[in-house]
């Protein structure tokens, strides 16, 4: 079968687990005999179309746009949308795919689903965050769907779209069909579901993990090494982490603790405030940042170190980190928001804390410090959750 993937990022440049994750089915479904073929953005890359392997990285995308006002706005996004159409339609037409199956069109066009379906492609989603049940917000849906925008914004768009005919055949389709969509957990479902009633019969299937790339450590440093994997961006809490290391490192007897922090940053406001903090909690000796690392090096740098921290203060669809860290038998200190609820459970396999509290992150750390017993517990059965679910 030939199978066209549509996602605005894809590995080795990507944001989240959401693309990691769609290289593991794309090579998945590569390894059962199917022709795979990604259309993708060109984040990462030098500006112009970027092929190999497979890998089409044609699509424009508007991750770091900011507000030039609402004209030049407007000719951006046009300009986009024509760009995007133009490789989407030109792939499709070269390589005829029997499916088209989207990932995340959030960042790149929303439209590009419509396309799909209006050019008779039989269209399946994978949906891993919230784009689809916020898709209106989208300038592109905002102009099917304008009672929103003021008298003048709406008259300049009667214009670019009677200027652009070529993009009127999709631009005003009101009904994206959604009859066979996956949702990665059950409380995006139902998030969704308030917005979209129309994926009432849509499947939720659970993210999985290589349990052998993701091996079970069966030794732990005496010296518990903290770790956080994730974006630096302030939904996922890290600030939490710092504030809770303080709290630790105070009490006599901790000083050796240390906490590592892999992952990049799209915020780069935050990423500075975390720099500070670091420094303005004395943190510097004890904190160190590897920056943006590979999928392939994240099972040694798991295997090094015993207490996984998940401070997200966002509603998580469904995090891969845990899963892994999981996998590896890290101990778990987290929060259970969103969809993370469905895969631990507190002094079971992790032990939760409420959001954006520093001292409860920091009481449930020194549990397992003071009690080798739990920590152990709550690593094997993490491990045990991951190989029966």
């Amino acid at each position: 079968m030939r199978i066209l993937i549509v996602s605005s990022f894809y590995p080795p440049h990507y944001i989240g687990g959401a693309e990691i994750l769609c290289k593991d089915v794309a090579e998945g479904l590569k390894a059962k005999g199917h022709e795979v073929k990604i259309l993708t953005s060109t984040y990462g890359v030098d500006k112009g179309v970027y092929e190999e392997g497979g890998i089409h990285r044609q699509l424009e995308h508007h991750l770091c746009w900011k507000s030039k006002g609402f004209i030049k706005d407007m000719g951006r996004f046009f300009k986009k949308e024509a760009n995007n159409y133009e490789a989407f339609a030109s792939l499709s037409r070269r390589d005829k795919p029997d499916i088209v199956y989207v990932w995340n069109l959030y960042h790149v066009s929303v439209s590009l689903g419509f396309v799909a379906q209006n050019l008779g492609f039989p269209t399946c989603y994978s949906v891993h965050d919230y784009w689809l049940s916020h898709w209106k917000r989208d300038l592109w849906a905002s102009l099917c769907y304008p009672q929103s925008l003021k008298l003048t914004h709406r008259i300049v768009r009667k214009l670019f779209t009677h200027c652009l005919g070529w993009i009127s055949s999709f631009l005003f389709s009101k009904a994206l069909k959604r009859s066979h969509v996956q949702f990665v957990s059950q409380y995006l479902k139902n998030k969704t579901l308030q917005a979209q009633k129309s994926i009432r019969d849509a499947e939720v299937i659970h993210t999985g993990v290589d349990t052998k790339k993701f091996a079970y450590k069966k030794n732990v440093n005496q010296q518990k090494r903290f770790l956080y994997v994730g974006q630096i961006v302030r939904h996922k809490g890290l600030h939490t982490v710092l504030e809770a290391l303080k709290i630790i490192i105070d009490q006599e007897g901790y000083d050796g603790t240390r906490l590592t922090i892999v992952g990049g940053s799209v915020d780069r406001d935050y990423e500075a405030f975390i720099q500070q903090r670091v420094s303005e909690l004395g943190l510097e000796n004890y904190v160190q940042f590897t920056g943006f690392v590979s999928r392939e090096s994240l099972p040694s740098i798991y295997q090094a170190h015993d207490i996984l921290i998940f401070p997200s203060i966002w509603d998580e669809p469904f995090p891969l980190t845990l899963l892994e860290g999981m996998s590896l038998g890290l101990a778990v200190v987290g929060t259970a928001t969103g969809g993370s609820a469905e895969m631990i459970t507190h002094e079971v396999n992790a032990l939760v804390f409420p959001k954006d509290e520093p001292r409860a992150c920091a009481k449930q750390l020194l549990r397992l410090l003071h009690d080798p017993e739990l920590f152990e517990r709550i690593r094997e059965n993490a491990r045990r959750t991951v190989e029966e679910r």
